[in-house]
């Protein structure tokens, strides 16, 4: 673990040098971990030399025996070549046996970690009536909703909304407010302890997971990609998508010509996580995907955070037909993105404390008005807020 550590952030490593440092950590824990390996392994060298000593004996026990039998004429040659293959053939199976016990014994941790995994239930249980749905419209709806990570630490409380199908919803507010956890209540990556969340007016947990998480798409922050083609990325939400659409896709989410330009094109591979693309391509394939998915529900998460301003611009026009009459949900902290959502709701400790258009809330004055003057200054705020109000 350290080594891999170590190995996956070198140029932090380098960047704060570190290097030494963290030579000379990862020699002490292999000086551990050696020490407490060397009784185990000096005893199984011990083991390991002895059963071969006793088979290399047997096998000449076997033809001394032998020998001394046919020169008494007690035994032929053949024989004894037979009973010497019979003995040779059980000193190998022998060996297999004493390596397979030799291999359980060092891989049993990792067995015992990988029956933990296999034996653990998941938190989100689907139940044996769920129905299977089809394509829904896109109403939502948030109903008293209590979400806690931790018994003292609520993450969202009493959260209380409803969106209607086609609606653009921005989700604002300071990290850790519960915006993120909000969305991830939505498509249940875990399930509220209290409260209910419908779509089209049927509770979630009574669809099967499946068919709701089929008709939500994501967009992350950090486009997440498989060591696959682009090709295969794309046809993550539909795997039996033709050519065509996937180029179809890609052109409308401002992709297929830097794909075009790859090596080998959509039959690409992307390296792990995507590392041999930039952020702003590993985004728009992002969008791509899910325009390629077509999902009624959208959930916009930080999509365009990380990306520089010409980049941001032709992620934006993808976006904007991503998101054309869809249910979408926009997570963001830069203001600049929200400006057009038909609703904003202002998260603040799990609950949401505001919640309208972008001009009534500055013209509000409240918490949202603070945001906006905090990134934009006291002074281009104002007036920012009083052009947009």
């Amino acid at each position: 673990m350290r080594a891999g550590d170590a190995l996956g952030n070198v140029p932090l490593i380098h960047s704060y040098v570190r290097l030494a440092a963290e030579a000379r950590a990862l020699a002490y824990t292999m000086r551990r971990v050696l020490a407490a390996q060397y009784p185990v392994l000096n005893m199984w060298a011990v083991v390991s030399v002895l059963t071969r000593a006793a088979s290399t004996i047997t096998v000449i026990a076997i033809f001394l025996l032998g020998t001394w039998l046919n020169l008494r004429g007690q035994a032929t040659v053949g024989q004894i070549v037979s009973f010497m293959g019979f003995a040779t053939m059980l000193i190998g199976r022998l060996d297999h046996a004493m390596g397979f016990v030799s291999r359980l014994f060092f891989q049993m941790h990792g067995m015992a970690q990988f029956f933990d995994v296999l034996d653990t239930e998941s938190t989100v249980k689907e139940k044996p009536d769920a129905v299977a749905v089809g394509r829904v419209r896109g109403d939502v709806e948030f109903y008293h909703v209590d979400f806690a990570y931790s018994a003292d630490i609520p993450a969202v409380r009493d959260l209380t909304f409803s969106v209607r199908a086609g609606t653009t919803v921005a989700l604002v507010g300071s990290t850790g407010a519960g915006k993120s956890t909000a969305m991830a209540l939505l498509h249940r990556l875990a399930d509220p302890q209290a409260g209910t969340i419908r779509v089209d007016g049927m509770d979630i947990r009574d669809m099967t997971l499946n068919s709701l998480r089929q008709n939500i798409g994501v967009v992350f922050q950090e486009s997440t990609m498989f060591y696959r083609t682009i090709a295969e990325n794309l046809r993550v939400g539909r795997t039996d998508a033709t050519d065509e659409e996937l180029a179809e896709a890609a052109k409308l989410a401002e992709a297929h010509d830097f794909i075009l330009r790859q090596p080998k094109g959509y039959n690409t591979r992307v390296g792990e996580r995507g590392i041999t693309l930039s952020g702003g391509e590993r985004q728009r394939i992002a969008i791509a995907r899910a325009l390629l998915k077509d999902p009624p529900i959208l959930i916009l998460d930080e999509a365009t955070s990380a990306l520089d301003a010409a980049t941001e611009a032709r992620v934006h026009k993808a976006l904007q037909r991503l998101m054309a009459g869809r249910t979408t949900f926009i997570i963001a902290h830069r203001l600049s993105t929200v400006r057009e959502a038909d609703l904003i709701l202002v998260f603040s400790r799990g609950h949401v404390v505001e919640r309208g258009s972008f001009s009534e809330l500055v013209a509000r004055n409240g918490v949202f008005a603070d945001l906006v003057r905090t990134q934009l200054g006291h002074s281009a705020g104002g007036a920012a807020a009083g052009n947009m109000a």
